[in-house]
């Protein structure tokens, strides 16, 4: 039987360690992954360098998304990992700042509550030390291509009885047409999810559709969250309950949402965004919607920034990992040849 946590704590838990119950006949299938990774050898299931078997590859190129609906992770490795976000939240980490955003915040109000953090990361280096990013990397680089990288973590939070639904979207649809990034996005959950606590919901084949329309979450006038909300059948959605440990995989073009959290369970998710170098997409045209959601919460970073917020923001870029480095200095770079224009 796996250790206790208070033991494992004990122990000074570092991630990508391998306890004592947890050896590779009991891993789930990443964790096998990843061991054959740090071992340099081969599972009977996959390569390290290709994670996916061809079956599973096919799969997601005709449904535009993958359930592994068994454990992947550790049981130690997922307290680690969730201990980590759930301590973010309750100091409230990002909300000056402007990563901490409310999804289901919108003028109406009655959606209930999502808090949600952009780069946690960035709060928690430890966490970009996770050698479980490895294989998701491989993941990515299986169905991207080997010049996709890490873009973004991000988490989303459905306290119990009071989350908010997930309105249905398409990650695609936040690109800058004239920088646009083809997308994977690999979700684990942290808890159980069910469909009584918002677990994810897809529609099979979507990602055929190209971008959709949408619009502000609810059609409303100010929002945190964006909605497709044309050109598909929201019932034709399949609901994908998972356990902790366990994850989904979809393109960037597929629909996906989920629902409110109505259980006694908390629901948490840790999310991975991965993309390719960015074209130039000009036939289709401009992305209307973007620039109009979390407007008080973008509003509101600018004046943070000039009254003291560039220093903490720098150093933590600075003791980041290369993925967050990397972004800083592409937003640079961008932002200075915008002012030579």
């Amino acid at each position: 039987m796996m250790q206790s946590l208070e033991a494992i704590s004990r122990e000074a838990v570092t991630p990508g360690r391998v306890y004592e119950a947890d050896r590779i006949g009991n891993l789930g299938f990443a964790d096998q992954v990843y061991e054959s990774f740090k071992q340099g050898r081969t599972t009977p299931l996959a390569t390290p360098h290709a994670p996916l078997s061809l079956d599973r590859v096919a799969e997601f190129n005709q449904n535009g998304f993958l359930v592994f609906d068994e454990p992947q992770i550790s049981a130690a490795e997922i307290e680690w990992c969730r201990g980590i976000i759930l301590r973010l939240f309750e100091r409230g980490a990002g909300l000056h700042d402007g990563r901490y955003i409310d999804l289901s915040e919108k003028t109406g109000g009655g959606g209930g509550i999502t808090p949600s953090l952009f780069r946690p990361s960035f709060y928690a280096p430890e966490l970009s030390k996770w050698p479980f990013r490895e294989v998701c990397l491989a993941i990515a680089k299986q169905l991207l291509g080997p010049d996709a990288e890490l873009a973004a973590d991000n988490t989303v939070f459905k306290p119990r009885h009071v989350g908010g639904p997930t309105p249905f979207h398409q990650d695609e649809a936040f690109n800058n047409t004239m920088r646009y990034h083809r997308q994977v996005t690999i979700w684990i959950a942290m808890f159980d999810t069910t469909p009584d606590n918002g677990a994810m919901s897809f529609i099979p084949g979507s990602h055929h559709l190209g971008v959709l329309q949408h619009r502000l979450f609810g059609g409303a006038s100010a929002a945190n969250s964006y909605e497709c909300f044309s050109g598909f059948d929201p019932s034709a959605a399949r609901i994908c309950p998972i356990p902790a440990g366990g994850m989904t995989i979809h393109h960037g073009c597929t629909i996906h949402g989920a629902g409110g959290n109505s259980s006694d369970s908390n629901r948490l998710g840790y999310i991975f965004n991965y993309k390719t170098p960015p074209v130039p997409r000009p036939e289709l045209g401009e992305f209307h919607w973007n620039g109009t959601a979390a407007l008080a919460t973008r509003n509101g970073r600018r004046p943070w920034l000039l009254r003291g917020g560039m220093i903490p923001e720098l150093l933590r870029f600075l003791r980041s990992d290369r993925d967050n480095k990397r972004y800083f200095l592409d937003r640079l770079r961008e932002r200075v040849g915008r002012w030579r224009r």
